[in-house]
């Protein structure tokens, strides 16, 4: 309780940031006995009990919303710019002025992560982070308190995010860490100090910032430094990485996946009455899913839970009542059409696993709506020609493209396939209205791309005007 009482309280804050050095002067005029549960960065979210960090973005600048957090009930706010605390003074609203919001940010999180008890399971990897993520949380939830990064915050600004957002009584931590450039790994693991750490995978998700899949691997791996002697990796057997990554880790090594070899073996994955049914070392599981993808990420899951003492029975209820998140492969079936929503996000490697999945699955016909994938720089020709390719050898009946990219996705299919049908399309509304128009009573629709391209506005069109029809 005392612990409590003083970290979660503006003197605390104060106090930890004027030892770091990045204090200029805080201003809390009677708050300093305030309480705060956790931060937030958007003055349009829950803001009460929750200290607002100004942070400067690409299109905006959070010092303009300042107020508006005070105002939404924001115990105290943090900036970095002077200009910002006139108005602040005006409204006798409590803040801190600091050289850097961001750095402030992150300092908070380091102290407050070396406060907590909990065990801290850390997951990074080129796909399958967040579904990892969501399966490691409901596995774990069925025996202890458990606090877990909401969607995706997995990023330098969405881990400290979470960190000091975890309650001081919380058993276990569980917080996927993303990377767009080189070294976010390294410190995000440095913040984390991951008592599991788990790599989904090595594949080339912005392959157009670092520059090789070598690279990828590298940064990826940076995060297993961060565990202690007395750590666990959880690290992907089938991987051609698997070696070079157990290299890094100074504690124990279990492996997941289809080899003999694997520690945690996925075996029988198969898909019937909707849902995805496999075994890991021949305990029977089921998921409201699709793609062996998928029982690969619930098999990491699973190593985590049997590392941290859940039962396999426990395990396999928390898997069973599991509902697929929209974008994350949930299912809808609509006037007898089957669509899949992948629409969230794609990199080369999943967007052929998902297709690949797609060939698998008993259909009428099998129609992929796919879009460009992004971050991929000098290799997006080259890596969007491969899913093409996929795209042939896998015998899809029609395949429809939004975005820049579609010609040589087209290209590399007719190549291979001359008679892959394929439509290139660069305005929603027209896609919609033609994939609407086109499918009929059996069919079934994968929908993946990048988030950018916006494919779950499709997925909402085209299940509205289903539902028209039905």
């Amino acid at each position: 309780m005392e612990r409590t009482l003083t970290t979660r309280t503006m003197t605390w804050v104060r106090e930890t940031l004027d030892a770091s050095g990045d204090l200029v002067r805080a201003e809390l005029r009677e708050s300093a006995t305030a309480s705060w549960s956790g931060v937030v960065i958007d003055s349009r979210a829950e803001c009460a009990d929750r200290i607002f960090f100004a942070i400067p973005g690409e299109t905006t600048d959070g010092h303009r919303f300042a107020p508006d957090a005070f105002r939404a009930g924001s115990p105290a706010v943090v900036i970095s710019v002077p200009a910002a605390a006139q108005e602040l003074d005006v409204m006798k609203a409590p803040y801190f002025l600091v050289r850097d919001s961001r750095a402030a940010l992150t300092t908070l999180a380091r102290a407050y992560r070396l406060l907590l008890d909990a065990r801290v399971i850390a997951i990074t990897g080129s796909s399958g982070k967040t579904t990892t993520k969501e399966y490691t949380r409901a596995v774990l939830r069925t025996r202890y308190r458990v606090h877990a990064n909401p969607g995706n915050l997995n990023s330098l600004v969405g881990v400290p995010m979470t960190i000091l957002s975890a309650d001081e009584d919380c058993e276990f931590l569980v917080c996927e860490a993303g990377a767009n450039h080189r070294g976010e790994i390294d410190v995000l693991g440095s913040l984390l100090r991951p008592d599991v750490a788990v790599i989904t995978n090595i594949g080339d998700a912005h392959v157009g910032y670092f520059g090789s899949r070598d690279a990828i691997a590298q940064e990826k791996g940076s995060l297993l430094r961060h565990l202690g002697e007395g750590g666990h990796a959880v690290l992907p057997r089938d991987d051609m990485y698997f070696d070079r990554l157990c290299a890094s880790v100074q504690g124990k090594v279990s492996s997941f996946g289809r080899s003999d070899r694997a520690d945690f073996r996925l075996g029988n994955p198969g898909f019937a009455h909707g849902r995805l049914t496999f075994s890991v070392n021949g305990e029977p599981l089921a998921l409201s899913a699709v793609g062996e993808y998928n029982a690969l990420n619930a098999c990491a899951a699973f190593a985590v839970g049997d590392i941290c003492g859940v039962d396999a029975g426990r395990m396999r209820e928390a898997f069973a009542a599991i509902q697929a998140t929209p974008g994350r492969g949930r299912v809808h079936t609509v006037a007898g059409v089957t669509v899949i929503d992948e629409s969230y996000n794609a990199s080369p490697a999943s967007m052929r696993k998902s297709v690949a999945m797609l060939a698998s699955l008993p259909a009428t016909r099998r129609i992929a709506v796919l879009g460009d994938m992004r971050e991929l720089g000098d290799h997006a020709d080259e890596l969007h020609r491969s899913v093409g390719v996929e795209v042939a050898e896998r015998k899809i009946d029609r395949l429809y493209w939004l975005g820049e990219y579609g010609t040589p996705v087209r290209d590399a299919a007719r190549a291979m396939r001359p008679s892959t049908g394929v439509e290139l399309y660069t305005e929603m509304a027209a896609l919609i209205r033609a994939v609407a128009s086109e499918v009929r009573l059996g069919d079934i629709v994968l929908v993946k791309a990048s988030r950018g391209t916006r494919l779950d506005e499709f997925v909402s069109g085209l299940l509205d005007r289903l539902q028209a029809r039905s």
